[in-house]
């Protein structure tokens, strides 16, 4: 799978439309929409944990820099918004 891309967290935002950022004690986390199947976020979850300490120093180095967080660029208008999202139970955190 690591010969299939050089940048995680270009790969996980744009090809598989997760969402990534660190929670308040500096992990990193996952969301997915409801369009994601199973296979989607397996692969996702197998990619964050096998590139950890590079996503979330990529992360650090955004959130220090100010910049906003890496969001899919794909989200529809229709989509649920991040309250709903979590609620629902669409959320799921990377353990």
């Amino acid at each position: 799978m690591a010969e299939t891309f050089q940048d995680p967290l270009r790969y996980l935002v744009e090809c598989l439309c997760c969402r990534v950022y660190l929670d308040g004690g500096d992990n990193v986390r996952l969301a997915f929409s409801r369009r994601h199947g199973l296979k989607d976020m397996m692969t996702a979850q197998g990619i964050a944990r096998s590139h950890a300490g590079l996503l979330r120093d990529r992360l650090r180095q955004r959130r220090e820099a100010g910049e906003p967080p890496v969001e899919p660029v794909t989200a529809a208008a229709g989509e649920c918004s991040w309250v709903e999202h979590v609620a629902t139970g669409a959320f799921c955190p990377l353990i």
